[in-house]
């Protein structure tokens, strides 16, 4: 609703669907190149308007003169609906007839033209061609907010707060916070005005008798030089003084008590008064009765034009003053705490309106330095709210985008200010993982570079003395290296990850609760380290779990932890215990997220459970959740689609294609060729499309891209395409000699047959896992298992020795010697 720019909508337009479906648009201004999709709505025509008129005051037009008026109204008005509803609402509210609403309108006009004769050219740009109806709106506004003004001057200047904030989900809690806000400002500035009053009544006093004192030492000085023309003179100096400091006294503590910006605004949820109270719904039924706000389900909605032109008709100093309002009234309502998912329902109510003020705080740079911070830090809590709870990674880093702004115009305000670089470097932080979860990663490594170069040099200045400093630096380097492990760099990974331990467990407050959750947190990314490496350390990896579970009490972070646990029981092979894990992770992330089903944290969930379906040959239960997984991140990485592309509802997100990867390969087992084939070709198409503009992971992607043309190959050798094989070998075995040639720059590329042979271990692995696995150690089934792993063992050899020699062709060789020694030993020897 409302897009004010065309390239706005891009961002935000769900794009799971694909081609099915439309999403309709509302915008004040057309898109020059969409005339063929696009349907120009006009206002109303004068019958209508007329009716609408009569719909809602139909007294108030119903004699012959008054509804003379009413053709004249709509005009006057330019059958604008929403100019139309409130003036009918102001007729019905003050029981006025339309023809004497009609003067009252004229008159009103005329004093807005005399005060302001060019209110015309100082619209802001940003009304562009709607200026007509801006203006049929402000000027039936104006004329309610005089009623308004005259019956209850509280509602009015809740109204004007109100248009700093999000035009939806206003409620009467967010009024009273309003008015406590309004009424702590009015007692602070009282406070100040008593004090400046003291001051001067001080100030005169002392004035007074030093004006005694000097009237009479200079009277005293006169008789001694007998009426001399130089006692007069100094006399008359000293007279002249006293008196000027009496008349400087009022500009000495004028001008202290209003520009001082106030710093003792809680940051706690306000506590209410029965004025409060009553006011917030009187106010509300003001509001409601004037149609200036609608209201559905306790929730109200105020028009995005109303509120603009109330802000418009602020001054600048009034509006700077009630931003100021607006800032600390949400600091108090906002509660959001990462650790605590009680808090998230009631901060997402208030999300949109946290947004809002810190865009207008924007607009004003002459706020004080005290408050640009605030809006900075809300900000940013909002774009973390953003990413964690809603997965909207988009939105989040636009807050954070904008909490830098602020910061940055903050600290040029105050040169070398710690909270403002602390502030900074946290922000930076965030984004920095934002970005990370967008797949951003030269990007994310740069933000958090600066966030780490900030703390540093902070951390330098105060001596490593300050706690919080310190725990910014450890959170940063666990930061740096989750996304090394994302990057598939896993030795500085790990150089990091134990860098940011390290620092923890030094910390003063190594035995708090927090520092026992970043412990786990960074125990469960080393344990992810273990698991990754070639060979894994499975049991390595399952202690550091292990102990991150026990330091943990955080649900999320025992979900994720229970959710690695799973993976590294599922490839030691204890299916029942990853079964267990994988239930208690779901259930813990079901009760995190609530209604929010559609979260990244299940979808991974839902893969791993897929994973440990394909491991016990659940064909049909394993591409059930490999489909809810790809549906969830469709949803999360919609952001990732290709812009106007109508074809491809993938978006082009690694871990999109690591889900296609799965149900193509659970496709082939079925024996559902041409479906495998399909979801394969899904999958390829995204891996060439990150390969092009790949910045990391190039080795990662090289070789999903191998290992996704074998399959391919697979699937077009079943449905007897032999063209479409031979092409296929053909891509594959280019792809191998291009990555042959080392590239400029580079010390040392991986080879083709590296690939390949890494490849084939990990076939061989998962035949030898099902091998040990079998229920019986003889039989059908077994022979057909180990006539399956001997031959995948011969193709293993020949990668062995085609490979160059590196640790990988000593690691396969090893693992082939291993299993070869075990082939033809009983189950229970063949397990261990």
């Amino acid at each position: 609703d409302n897009v004010e720019h065309p390239d706005l909508s891009k961002r935000f337009l769900p794009r799971g669907a694909g081609t099915k479906g439309h999403v309709p648009l509302t915008a004040r201004h057309a898109p020059p190149a969409s005339a063929d999709r696009t349907l120009l709505l006009g206002c109303f025509p004068p019958s209508e308007s007329v009716q609408l008129l009569a719909r809602i005051a139909p007294r108030h037009v119903s004699s012959p003169r008054d509804a003379a008026a009413a053709r004249s109204l709509v005009e006057t008005l330019g059958n604008l609906p929403l100019a139309l509803g409130t003036a009918a609402a102001y007729m019905r509210r003050c029981d006025v007839p339309c023809a004497e609403y009609l003067e009252r309108y004229a008159a009103s006009e005329g004093r807005r033209s005399s005060s302001s004769s060019s209110s015309s050219s100082a619209l802001p740009a940003r009304y562009g061609e709607s200026n007509e109806h801006f203006h049929s709106v402000a000027s039936s506004l104006a004329l309610s907010v005089n009623e308004i003004e005259k019956e209850n001057p509280t509602a009015c200047r809740v109204l004007r707060l109100l248009s700093f904030l999000g035009p939806d989900l206003v409620t009467k809690a967010v009024i009273r916070n309003l008015l406590c806000e309004r009424r702590r400002v009015d007692a602070v500035a009282e406070r100040r005005r008593r004090d400046v009053d003291r001051r001067r009544s001080v100030a005169r006093a002392t004035a007074a008798v030093a004006l005694g004192i000097g009237a009479s030492g200079a009277l005293r000085l006169v008789r001694r030089n007998h009426g001399g023309q130089a006692g007069v003179v100094a006399a008359t100096a000293l007279t002249a003084a006293a008196l000027l400091f009496v008349s400087q006294d009022s500009f000495l503590f004028d001008g202290h008590s209003n520009n001082q910006p106030d710093t003792t605004a809680p940051s706690t949820p306000n506590s209410f008064s029965s004025f409060e109270y009553e006011q917030a719904d009187l106010v509300w039924d003001i509001l409601k009765s004037f149609s200036l706000i609608s209201v559905k389900d306790g929730k109200g909605t105020i028009h995005r034009l109303m509120s603009q032109a109330m802000r418009y008709s602020q001054s600048d100093e009034e509006a700077r003053g009630n931003v100021t309002i607006c800032i600390d009234a949400m600091r108090s309502m906002w509660t959001f705490k990462p650790e605590r998912p009680d808090t998230w329902k009631e901060s997402q109510s208030i999300l949109e309106h946290v947004k809002s003020v810190a865009a207008h705080s924007l607009e004003y740079h002459d706020l004080s330095p005290e408050y640009i911070l605030r809006a900075g830090q809300l900000s940013k809590e909002a774009g973390v709210f953003s990413a964690m709870s809603l997965n909207a990674f988009v939105e989040a880093q636009a807050s954070l985008e904008m909490s830098l702004k602020l910061l940055d115009i903050g600290a040029a305000k105050r040169k070398r200010n710690a909270a403002f670089q602390k502030a900074k470097a946290e922000t930076l932080h965030e984004l920095g993982r934002v970005l990370r979860y967008q797949a951003n990663y030269s990007e994310s490594e740069q933000s958090l570079r600066e966030a780490l170069q900030i703390s540093n040099r902070w951390n330098t200045n105060r001596k490593g003395n300050d706690p919080s400093v310190r725990k910014g630096i450890a959170d940063t380097l666990h930061e740096l290296g989750v996304l090394e492990v994302k990057k598939h760099n896993l030795d500085t990974a790990a150089l990091f990850l134990q860098q940011s331990l390290d620092m923890r467990r030094s910390s003063d407050q190594c035995t708090s609760d927090d520092t026992h959750a970043n412990c786990a947190s960074t125990l469960h990314q080393l344990a992810a380290i273990h698991v990754a490496r070639k060979p894994p350390s499975l049991e390595k990896a399952k202690t550091l779990l292990q102990e991150s579970l026990s330091l943990c009490q955080q649900i999320g972070q025992r979900a994720a932890t229970l959710k690695q646990l799973a993976r590294v029981s599922i490839r030691q092979g204890f299916l029942d215990k990853a079964d267990t894990y994988l239930e208690h992770a779901l259930e813990l992330y079901l009760e995190l997220y609530g209604d929010n089903k559609l979260h990244i944290n299940i979808a991974a969930v839902k893969f791993q459970q897929g994973a440990l379906a394909l491991q016990r040959e659940q064909l049909e239960e394993a591409w059930n959740h490999f489909s809810e997984c790809l549906r969830i991140r469709r949803h999360v990485y919609a952001y990732a689609r290709t812009v106007g592309s109508r074809e491809d509802e993938n978006p082009i997100h690694l871990e999109v294609s690591c889900v296609l990867h799965e149900l193509g390969c659970v496709g082939f087992s079925q024996k559902r060729y041409s479906r495998s084939m399909e979801v394969l070709r899904a999958e390829h198409d995204i891996l060439e499309k990150l390969e092009e503009s790949a910045t990391a992971q190039s080795e990662r992607l090289h070789q999903a891209r191998l290992t996704n043309l074998t399959w391919l190959r697979k699937c077009a050798k079943e449905l007897g395409q032999d063209d479409e094989v031979n092409r296929l070998v053909n891509e594959r075995t280019a792809m191998k000699k291009r990555s042959a040639r080392p590239t400029e720059g580079q010390a040392a590329v991986l080879q083709s047959d590296s690939v390949t042979l890494q490849w084939k271990a990990m076939e061989c692995r998962a035949l030898a896992r099902t091998f040990a696995l079998q229920k019986q150690s003889s039989g059908k089934n077994d022979i057909i298992e180990r006539e399956k792993l001997t031959r995948g063992l011969d193709e293993l050899l020949e990668e062995i020795t085609m490979a160059p020699q590196e640790s990988m062709k000593r690691a396969a060789a090893q693992f082939r010697e291993t299993v070869l020694s075990c082939i033809d030993k009983p189950m229970k020897e063949r397990r261990i």
